[in-house]
């Protein structure tokens, strides 16, 4: 079975992912290749499970893709915003903006030298992407500082610095620098599930691990972490940004 294997010194213990139909190892850097093989052998069972049920779900609902008739979109794309779905609008204008959205709907205005384009080009599909990813960027950096004002002085714990930028398969980390990080796909996340996200890190400043504390610290402040967590697993198909 392919694997990604993730290897760090902090950890103190193995742990499989299932993320987009494929299998993520998380373990100590003392674990032996041999030891990952065999631990994946024990849980191939629910992994296959998983990476099926996965599959199924991404086959229904296919990463933001554009297609034109015209000047229309035909496929009415949508996108996650704040937790809820979103249409995405396109016209065109004197500068390359995105609106604020406004009744379920998001909309991309392109300058007008774009319409001498083929609109189904991965020209504008890439400048759509990319306007929506700057105004998602930009959104969750304000977000974010303000949140992270807030529930430092609540847990007495203070970052040294925190960046928002695009991964590929976290909502955020923390290193032992004390710096936290941010995926500004968070945007695509309710508002309370990426409070949730912001605690989770902050709490990362006491406890590097994910230990019976550290939970019970992030329970303290988030009480329903558990219902945050669950969210992110049954929204998953719908949070794919490719």
């Amino acid at each position: 079975m392919e694997y990604q294997l993730i290897l760090s010194a902090r950890r103190k213990t193995i742990a499989l992912q299932v993320r987009n139909a494929k299998v993520i190892v998380r373990a100590p850097t003392f674990v032996t290749s041999a030891y990952v093989e065999s631990f994946i052998q024990t849980k191939q069972h629910w992994l296959l499970q998983k990476i099926a049920e996965q599959k199924n779900s991404h086959a229904l609902t296919p990463p933001f893709t554009l297609k034109f008739s015209g000047e229309q979109l035909e496929n009415n794309p949508t996108v996650y915003i704040d937790g809820l779905p979103h249409r995405v609008l396109i016209t065109f204008g004197r500068q390359n903006i995105v609106h604020d959205p406004l009744e379920h709907s998001l909309t991309v205005i392109l300058s007008a030298r774009y319409k001498n384009h083929d609109l189904n080009s991965a020209a504008i599909l890439a400048k759509v992407k990319s306007q929506i990813e700057y105004w998602f960027k930009v959104s969750v950096e304000a977000y974010v500082k303000k949140k992270v004002d807030v529930f430092s002085q609540q847990l007495s714990l203070y970052p040294s610095s925190f960046k928002v930028r695009k991964y590929k398969s976290r909502w955020g980390s923390c290193n032992s620098r004390d710096e936290l990080s941010f995926n500004y796909l968070l945007k695509m996340l309710p508002a309370w599930v990426v409070d949730y996200v912001i605690i989770h890190e902050l709490c990362h400043l006491k406890h590097m691990n994910h230990s019976t504390k550290f939970w019970l610290l992030v329970a303290k402040y988030c009480p329903e972490y558990q219902t945050a967590k669950n969210w992110l697993l049954e929204n998953q198909a719908h949070l794919r940004w490719a």
